[in-house]
């Protein structure tokens, strides 16, 4: 093999390692194990939101879910900052910790340094997101409140959003806040959540607290689950753990399970293989190597209640992020691995059927195909990767995607809160400076947009006419044009299109209400016609000669009549004298006839 073959040969193998790279970078890019910290605040006013301390149960709940080689840990805060269960990685130890733990929490604290326990709870993290994904899980119920002092408490707030967002940014940290009274520090808290991805909840009740932290929890964790219909549900052989959260309406039955064969059991009466957690209104029943076949829980139907497995046959999707866009559309990927490879056997391909549902304001949308067939937004068919586009039809509001797997001996299910946002908001206002003209205002979600990829499509539309609406930029954020209402008369309709890209690089595309709007130009005048000159009117005739006039056509008439009578007679009379000197010539003639009379007779004859 001469040197030219060699060198053809290392080029070869190297564009075949760069064509795998991107493969590889995107594996490496989604971590498969969850460093959480949850931060509670226990200052004096929440003897005032939360009097009976669910906060303690709401906490054992996390704990109680939290999956096995999970970073955690909990800091409490009020004017210190306390690690009130240390960071571990989460196994039957741990949790047993941090159930003790987690009773201990009080509303003693002086103040509420959300600043500081920021930074305790973070210290360790440093340089790039590793193998663990990175989650804050923040609760309060106040301001950032340091001091008697205003003003430090100002400089500490603008702390945390010039420094300690960005940082945590840069650490690919997503902070999920939550809110626990009116009088929280809302603004603070969803920039905290919106500025890192991740998810903001007000609570004005704490007994909505346990609910709020399981949506926090399937927010971090991403747990694998299966479909709870009718307090029904499936086990297959792969499964060798599963987790049933049960939520207890006040004076309720107790729960009771019903494994496919055998005996009903409840919390006093549990097999050995089921470890049964009682607490304010819910039930945490963790139970291994549970047999095959259809369950049954007898209680109240939920719809927070879940079934959560352990399985080496696992569905997974695309990450949706917390707030996406209206109009903003991006696909979404589903694929089962089984001990952490893809599944591809075409066997198990064409047993699986994959459906997507939305829930939202409307209720639970119909359920949509997720396919592997090689068309539409699925580039491959058969590969193991079953795909639909998200977003498309998605109206403003929060919601949950609901992804359903169903093959020959499993069924799959996982749920993925989002918000979806409006891109923009359109005000048409009159002008303040100039009368006859409206301001076009509108105001973009500047942290959502790339600045630079914003344009619009202004029309003002009537008769059959365009016309052009240019909009300039006048701030971060705010774009603006004029409308000059003397140019036109009548309504005509005001249409706004944005077209931006979102800081996903994903296509935003979406068109504003239309407004009608009043022109009040006016008509022109046509020039003036020159009148042709009139001639002057006839003098009016006296009455006499009007009724002269009026007895014309009788005599008229009569004088015809006499006209022809005399006409005839005088015809009658010049037929007689002609015909008498006729005659006489002709007699005369015969009596002395002529060369040219016997010429004429020569002719007749």
């Amino acid at each position: 093999m001469n040197k030219s073959e060699k060198w053809k040969m290392a080029v070869a193998f190297l564009l075949s390692v760069l064509l795998l790279i991107p493969s590889m970078v995107g594996a490496a890019n989604v971590p498969s194990q969850v460093d959480t910290r949850v931060l509670i605040d226990i200052s004096g006013s929440m003897k005032e939101n939360d009097p009976q301390n669910l906060r303690r149960s709401a906490l054992r709940l996390l704990v109680g879910l939290l999956p096995a080689e999970t970073r955690a840990g909990v800091w409490t805060f009020g004017q210190y900052v306390n690690m009130q269960i240390k960071l571990g990685v989460v196994d039957e130890s741990w949790k047993k910790r941090a159930r003790i733990a987690a009773g201990k929490i009080h509303s003693r604290g002086l103040y509420t340094n959300i600043e500081r326990v920021l930074q305790k709870a973070t210290e360790d993290w440093g340089g790039e997101q590793n193998a663990y994904r990175r989650s804050i899980i923040l609760l309060t119920d106040g301001m950032v409140d340091v001091s008697k002092d205003s003003a430090k408490d100002k400089r500490s707030r603008d702390r945390i959003i010039e420094e300690l967002i960005p940082h945590l940014k840069s650490l690919g940290v997503a902070v999920h806040t939550i809110a626990l009274s009116k009088r929280a520090d809302h603004e603070l808290m969803r920039k905290l959540s919106k500025s890192t991805g991740g998810w903001y909840e007000q609570v004005n009740s704490a007994d909505r607290l346990q609910r709020v932290f399981l949506k926090m929890f399937e927010k971090v964790s991403r747990p694998d689950t299966v479909p709870l219909k009718d307090n029904r549900f499936t086990i297959d052989k792969s499964i060798s753990e599963a987790t049933l959260l049960i939520f207890r309406r006040e004076g309720g039955e107790p729960s009771r399970i019903m494994p496919p064969k055998g005996h009903s059991f409840e919390a006093d009466n549990a097999p050995s293989n089921v470890e049964w957690h009682r607490d304010q209104g819910y039930d945490l029943l963790t139970i291994k190597n549970p047999p095959v076949g259809e369950w049954r829980i007898q209680a109240d139907t939920d719809p927070d209640n879940r079934v959560m497995i352990v399985t080496d046959l696992k569905m997974k999707s695309t990450a949706l992020p917390s707030r996406l866009l209206v109009g903003e559309e991006m696909p979404i990927e589903v694929e089962f691995t089984e001990q952490g490879e893809r599944v591809t056997k075409k066997r198990f391909l064409r047993m699986v059927s994959v459906t997507s549902e939305r829930w939202g304001k409307d209720g639970l949308s119909e359920p949509q195909p997720v396919v592997d067939n090689g068309k539409g937004e699925d580039e491959i068919a058969n590969d193991g990767r079953f795909t639909f586009r998200f977003g498309e039809g998605a109206d403003e509001g929060t919601g949950e995607l609901i992804i359903n797997a169903k093959g020959a001996t499993f069924v799959r299910e996982q749920r993925q809160l989002y918000e979806i946002l409006q891109p923009g908001f359109l005000e048409v206002i009159p002008s303040v400076n100039e009368s006859d003209h409206l301001d076009v205002k509108v105001t973009v979600a500047a942290d959502l947009l790339k600045t630079e990829s914003i344009s619009f499509d202004v029309q003002l539309k009537g008769d059959g006419e365009s016309t052009e609406i240019s909009l300039k930029r006048q701030k971060k954020g705010l774009y603006s044009g004029q409308i000059d209402l003397s140019t036109f008369q009548g309504e005509q309709t005001l249409k706004v299109k944005l077209r931006a890209k979102s800081q996903n690089g994903r296509t935003v595309t979406h068109t504003f209400k239309s407004v009608n709007v009043e022109g009040s130009g006016s008509e022109e005048e046509p020039p003036p016609v020159k009148e042709k000159e009139k001639p002057a009117p006839a003098a009016e005739p006296e009455k006499e000669e009007v009724v002269a006039k009026e007895e014309a056509p009788k005599e008229k008439s009569g004088g015809l009549q006499q006209a022809l009578i005399l006409f005839a007679a005088g015809n009658v009379i010049l037929i007689l004298v002609g015909g008498g000197v006729y005659w006489f010539i002709r007699r005369k003639n015969k009596s002395s006839p002529t060369l040219e009379d016997e010429e004429i007779d020569d002719k007749d004859e």
